[in-house]
């Protein structure tokens, strides 16, 4: 039986081949080639999301923050990101937003990865401030993805994205997401701290592979 084409497109990366949940020693070899991605050495990339729970997740989000000097050299940092991730079956997250560099360093509170700003001022923080959405800038590589011919998702954002290079798009978004603050609501707590990239860190370090893998 011959197997189904495949084809994933997100901005300027792509791939043909599907991709494995997140594993540890696959990312340990983006990871190394990512750190040699010429101006990485300008910013700051935290790993954060489903990655550092203990549920299923087919992806790994990374937050880039650090002053942007460049448009190029960020579209070719994140492009080139991605695409690395999709040459070893990972499908790696990536988007730019600066504003959150500070929650990111303080760690999570009682409920998000990411601090809320009532948490970061005062080490306390109750429901009704994790699920208080605010409007932040972001820059992703893309607005939608495609895959086998269509579009499986679509940034819906008011003001509409502004494009800055051909695979860069500056996004006003609302955080926590939707599907965020439903699971807040719901009573759903983020344990994992959001872990920066260095070239020491492990990644087998802090995911469950086989916890993942068996759910």
């Amino acid at each position: 039986m011959r197997t189904a084409a495949f084809e994933y497109i997100k901005g300027a990366a792509k791939t043909k081949i599907p991709w494995y949940r997140p594993r540890g020693e696959l990312l340990n070899i983006w990871k190394d080639e990512f750190l040699k991605i010429s101006g990485v050495d300008k910013y700051k990339f935290w790993v954060c999301g489903g990655i550092l729970e203990d549920w299923e997740t087919w992806d790994t989000d990374i937050l880039v923050t650090g002053k942007v000097t460049s448009y190029q050299e960020l579209e070719n940092i994140m492009v080139s990101a991605t695409q690395l991730g999709l040459n070893y079956r990972q499908l790696i997250d990536i988007n730019w937003n600066n504003s959150f560099e500070k929650y990111l360093a303080k760690g999570g509170c009682e409920r998000r990865s990411i601090c809320c700003e009532r948490y970061y001022e005062t080490g306390r923080c109750d429901a009704s401030t994790c699920i208080l959405a605010k409007t932040t800038v972001t820059i992703a590589i893309a607005t939608e993805t495609i895959k086998n011919g269509k579009v499986t998702s679509k940034v819906v954002t008011s003001p509409q994205p502004v494009r800055l290079r051909q695979s860069l798009w500056k996004l006003k978004i609302k955080y926590p997401s939707e599907k965020q603050m439903k699971r807040l609501r719901e009573g759903v707590i983020y344990e994992g701290t959001p872990v920066l990239i260095t070239p020491d860190l492990d990644f087998r370090t802090i995911i469950n592979e086989e916890q993942k893998e068996n759910k």
